[in-house]
């Protein structure tokens, strides 16, 4: 390689951001206690898709509208937003990071349909189990949000809002 230095990237390892407020890894299950979203501020998301909503309809990640250039938006706008921590992400308002409140009159999706992106079984996850449900923008050049649930550290990744559906945009 000559006088020219490898390039390092700093490539942070999920085991060693969860090991200090977490024993040990573990997948969303119905029931598990999660960690206090005020312990997971310092951390940077880790994505999951295990729960994207691929039912080919408006907020899917497979819906027919959308195209190349938004599945890259997509890869970008999470590249982001990995970059920044819990905290830096909820203080940026560009990104809109926040809780989607059902009980607003403006959020066009219900915790029943929520629930039923988790289990199988709806009926048998009360309300006071269903995780936390939250957004934010991607920021690329196409607006779009993607909303999920924190478990963990991890962000479960549900639906693809690309035309502001859950809540629309303030004109």
């Amino acid at each position: 390689m000559g006088n020219k230095e490898k390039k390092k990237y700093n490539i942070p390892e999920p085991k060693e951001q969860l090991v200090s407020t977490i024993q040990g890894l573990s997948k969303y299950r119905i029931g598990d206690l999660n960690v206090d979203f005020h312990d997971i501020l310092k951390l940077k998301p880790i994505f999951a898709f295990d729960y994207v909503s691929l039912n080919n309809e408006e907020l899917c990640f497979n819906c027919g509208d959308l195209e190349t250039k938004d599945y890259i938006g997509l890869i970008e706008g999470l590249k982001k937003v990995s970059a920044l921590t819990y905290s830096e992400l909820d203080k940026q308002k560009a990104f809109r990071f926040h809780v989607v409140n059902f009980d607003d009159k403006r959020v066009s999706i219900t915790r029943d349909q929520f629930r039923s992106l988790l289990t199988t079984r709806p009926e048998l996850l009360p309300d006071d189990q269903l995780p936390t449900l939250y957004q934010f923008d991607l920021q690329y050049i196409r607006e779009a949000r993607v909303c999920g649930f924190i478990f963990r550290g991890v962000f479960y990744l549900i639906w693809y809002d690309r035309n502001h559906i859950i809540y629309p945009q303030k004109k």
